[in-house]
């Protein structure tokens, strides 16, 4: 048992925190439209055929696309990347040792950010001894009352509610520093009902509303994983993809609407 332990950490690197951030694509638009649409998945490492086909469509109509266990060959853009007219900001969280590909969390929008920002989550997962990621994007949109934040989230599984609480005691720390409207999704783990109790007493605090869609088709133990929350916007749709099997989980997207300027 201890080998089979020791052979599979050693399937794995971490990629180092000063390096994790690649820029693939180039955004194509200098502003968002009053109308924005997100859509937030974990593509599942792009294991399942037509996991292509599928993200080229829903980001046919989308201006952010929030990613979880995106992959990365060779440190190379697909062509899909250059194609897209999208910017595509990705957080390498390991690299597999046998081949040049990285996986982690990957945000693309249609206008660039001005800022970005990778944070670890300070407990790693067992067995295979890796943390999970936050990325922090920040965007200049117009008519809004600041600049827009976007965090993509794939949150730390398999561990305590502690350790859960200290991941997300992160996400706090950053939302106590923005003042501006904000959009937070992604595969949280929320796995039993005290994760799930951590993660809303949070955003609550921070003045943030649950977007109510879930895949009920993708649940453990009865629980939703996949969330999106948001703040200083208007809700205007929610839809489940649940015609989309190229993943073991199911596309959130949403449409917002940007509140005028005060």
């Amino acid at each position: 048992m201890i080998r089979r332990v020791l052979s599979r950490k050693s399937l794995y690197r971490i990629v180092p925190e000063d390096d994790s951030v690649r820029v693939l694509g180039q955004a194509t638009r200098k502003s968002l439209g009053q109308h924005f649409t997100i859509v937030c998945w974990n593509i599942y490492k792009a294991r399942r055929h037509g996991w292509l086909e599928d993200l080229t469509a829903l980001t046919a109509d989308a201006d952010f696309v929030l990613l979880q266990e995106a992959m990365l060959h060779g440190d190379k853009a697909h062509p899909f990347h250059v194609a897209s007219g999208f910017e595509w900001v990705m957080a390498q969280n390991f690299a597999y040792r046998s081949a040049a590909v990285t996986s982690g969390v990957k945000t693309g929008s249609r206008i660039a950010a001005i800022n970005r920002k990778v944070l670890r989550s300070p407990d790693k997962e067992p067995i295979i001894a890796l943390p999970k990621t936050i990325l922090a994007t920040e965007y200049d949109i117009l008519n809004t009352a600041g600049n827009l934040l976007v965090l993509n989230i794939h949150a730390i599984n398999i561990t305590s509610s502690r350790k859960f609480g200290r991941q997300v005691a992160q996400l706090e720390a950053v939302l106590d520093d923005h003042k501006g409207p904000v959009i937070l999704a992604g595969d949280f783990n929320t796995w039993n009902p005290k994760r799930r109790r951590i993660l809303f007493d949070a955003v609550e605090t921070h003045a943030l509303h649950h977007v109510p869609i879930g895949a009920p088709q993708w649940r453990h133990l009865g629980q939703v994983l996949d969330h999106v929350f948001y703040r200083g916007m208007t809700l205007k749709s929610a839809t489940c993809m649940q015609t989309i099997r190229s993943s073991d989980h199911v596309p959130l997207k949403v449409e917002f609407e940007q509140l005028a300027q005060v």
